[in-house]
């Protein structure tokens, strides 16, 4: 057997053509399926309201319903769960972060009419996100209120990073008080 082997040379000049990969819409395809309610197997009753969702997508994201569902004590035939400490927009809030992995429009949560601000929201989704052990929920929302501290807010977000361990909200509302010029008028005494 002979075999001849020849190594062509050439440059190419100019944009090289190839494939042409979109970005992932991973998060918008999970987001399509909340939304839809195809395939759900947990109805979650919120004070007056419903919301269906998918245990396994729940669970890959977070411990707390991993356990719920399908830990040693979980109950993975589980239809139907009660929350009681969170309000409905605020879970829907969640849900929607649990899917699409995206913070979600204070619109897309309360329709054209919010009930509170988007910090308040925030403030709300760090509280559950704690409560769910879902950390990157926690630190979005921990950085969002680190660019909203004023006057008006800094003392809530302190007790908010101090009760749900928000590292840094905590330094940054620290930092805002430290600075005379951010105080404006307001004035402490002591008892």
């Amino acid at each position: 057997m002979h075999c001849t082997v020849g190594v062509v040379k050439t440059r190419f000049e100019g944009s090289r053509p190839g494939v042409v990969v979109p970005t992932s819409a991973m998060g918008l395809d999970f987001k399509e399926l909340f939304e839809s309610e195809v395939g759900c197997d947990i109805v979650f009753k919120v004070k007056s309201e419903s919301f269906k969702a998918h245990k396994v997508v729940l669970a890959a994201r977070s411990p707390v319903f991993r356990a719920q569902f399908f830990g040693p004590v979980g109950d993975p035939k589980q239809e139907e769960a009660v929350v009681e400490d969170i309000e409905p927009f605020i879970f829907k809030a969640m849900l929607l972060f649990i899917y699409s992995d995206k913070l979600p429009d204070i619109y897309e949560v309360m329709g054209s009419v919010p009930m509170c601000s988007y910090a308040v929201m925030m403030q709300h989704l760090v509280a559950a996100a704690d409560l769910y052990n879902i950390d990157r929920l926690k630190l979005l929302c921990e950085s969002k209120l680190c660019d909203e501290i004023t006057i008006d807010n800094v003392a809530t977000s302190l007790a908010l990073a101090e009760q749900h361990h928000c590292p840094q909200l905590k330094a940054i509302c620290l930092k805002f008080i430290a600075n005379p010029s951010n105080l404006g008028g307001a004035y402490c005494f002591r008892i």
